[in-house]
């Protein structure tokens, strides 16, 4: 019968790999598949107040791909972005950027994180699905 102390580190293991798992930050991740019809749920929810018609914040629509800070008519960046320029949003650069703004450009004017991996692929997915503008 295998000692207590080796099941208990077994099962700490196993407990271990799988919280990392089901809280992996990447949409790459295959276990988290984004899903646009709940993605534009989510911003119409969280981010349409600022990111919407009223644009206090600059249009999403063709984010992906789009060099940060980039949006010719919006001209409230703040320095932390416009430092960023020279990067693309890219579905990884938009993921951690969800989990933590400030954590991706301290200094920048975004205060909402998104802590859910599913929320952030969900709203991913909804993204990729806006056209530029025209």
């Amino acid at each position: 019968m295998p000692h207590a102390s080796n099941v208990l580190a077994a099962v700490t293991s196993v407990l271990a790999t799988f919280a990392l798992s089901a809280t992996a930050q990447t949409p790459a991740n295959p276990a988290i598949v984004g899903d646009a019809e709940r993605g534009e749920q989510e911003f119409e929810a969280t981010c349409a107040e600022c990111h919407g018609a009223a644009a206090t914040a600059p249009t999403l629509r063709g984010v992906i791909g789009r060099p940060i800070a980039s949006v010719a008519s919006f001209s409230g960046y703040s320095d932390a972005l416009k430092a960023k320029s020279s990067m693309k949003w890219t579905k990884e650069n938009l993921n951690t950027y969800l989990t933590s703004p400030r954590d991706f450009a301290p200094g920048n004017l975004m205060f909402r994180e998104f802590p859910d991996a599913q929320m952030r692929a969900d709203v991913i997915a909804y993204l990729e699905t806006l056209p530029p503008p025209r």
